[in-house]
């Protein structure tokens, strides 16, 4: 169910939906979120993937809709691992790869928009219910994923993907 979360005074942009999906310890937060080269900090950002598809963007806190007062730096935005006994981890991680380089390329594109799912979990609280509002309560969040790949859709899993309860 998207809910608008409240956001900080100082933020410009519109309040983007927050998708909240029950689990197995509690609710999760998806928020589909549009990365352009300005909310990016390129420069300090991987260049390529790690073992398992694995690799990190750092975002400017001041370009992303969920506050982080604890945060002095950039936000990281981390691509999780996928083992590489997961049923179809290279083509698993090939689609991370795939996401990396399109999002190198906004550097070249600054008026591109790459739209990705992220999993605010488990670094968030929650400020107010009604309107929801949330706080990450450290400078970190991740792709949302599911039995080692990328999820691209911020509503309910299919059963056959529930391996991480997300």
């Amino acid at each position: 169910m998207p809910l608008a979360p409240a956001l900080a005074p100082a933020a410009a942009a519109p309040a983007p939906a927050i998708s909240v999906q029950p689990g197995p310890y509690g609710p999760y937060y998806h928020l589909r979120f549009a990365l352009t080269a300005a909310a990016v900090d390129l420069a300090a950002s991987d260049r390529r993937v790690r073992s398992g598809g694995q690799f990190e963007i750092r975002l400017r806190p001041e370009r992303f809709p969920v506050p982080a007062p604890h945060c002095r730096g950039n936000l990281i935005l981390r691509m999780p691992w996928t083992a590489p006994y997961a049923p179809d981890a290279a083509a698993k991680i090939a689609a991370k790869e795939a996401l990396l380089a399109r999002i190198l390329a906004l550097a070249k594109s600054p008026d591109d928009v790459v739209t990705v799912v992220l999993e605010l979990n488990p670094y968030v609280e929650v400020t107010s219910r009604d309107p929801l509002g949330l706080e990450l309560t450290q400078c970190n969040v991740f792709f949302r994923q599911a039995s080692g790949a990328y999820i691209d859709t911020t509503g309910p899993l299919e059963s056959s993907s529930r391996g991480s309860g997300r």
